[in-house]
C-alpha cells in the first residue's frame, strides 16, 4: 500500500507568507494571523512547514489582507488565479485572448498588461461621457 502525502504549497508561496509574517509591523504570532485570517492555527502551521497544499481563495485573500500583502501577490506565488481572473476566464472571448497571448515571452507580458490597463481606463472614461 502506498502512502499518500498531502500536496505541498509552492515554496514561493510559503516563503512569501513567512516573510510577510516576519516583517509585519504588529509582530503577529501564528495564532493571531490564523485568527484574523479565519483559519486554524494548526492548518497555518502545517502550511508554513510545507505539509499542506494551497488554501482556498478566500483564505489566501484573508492572508493577504491580514499581512498587508499586495492584492494578488499570494495568488501569484501559489500559481493560482484569483476570483477576478476566474471571472475573466468565464467570458466568451477569454480563451481566444489567452491563446493569442500564450506565445509571448514573460519579458513582454508587462508591456501588454500596461496597454490593456490603458485601454480599460480609456473605456471607463468613454462610458462616462
Amino acid at each position: 500500500m502506498t502512502e499518500n502525502k498531502p500536496t505541498k504549497a509552492p515554496e514561493k508561496f510559503i516563503r512569501l507568507l513567512k516573510k510577510a509574517m516576519d516583517e509585519h509591523p504588529e509582530e503577529l504570532s501564528l495564532r493571531q494571523v490564523a485568527k484574523r485570517a479565519d483559519i486554524s492555527p494548526a492548518y497555518l502551521s502545517l502550511l508554513l512547514n510545507g505539509e499542506r497544499g494551497v488554501p482556498s481563495n478566500d483564505a489566501i485573500r484573508q492572508l493577504e489582507d491580514v499581512l498587508g500583502i499586495p492584492d494578488g501577490e499570494l495568488f501569484k506565488a501559489a500559481a493560482r488565479p484569483d476570483d477576478q481572473a476566474l471571472e475573466f476566464f468565464r467570458k466568451d472571448d477569454a480563451g481566444s485572448i489567452m491563446r493569442t497571448l500564450a506565445p509571448l515571452p514573460n519579458s513582454q507580458l508587462s508591456a501588454v498588461r500596461k496597454l490593456i490597463e490603458q485601454f480599460v481606463e480609456k473605456q471607463k472614461h468613454t462610458k462616462g461621457k
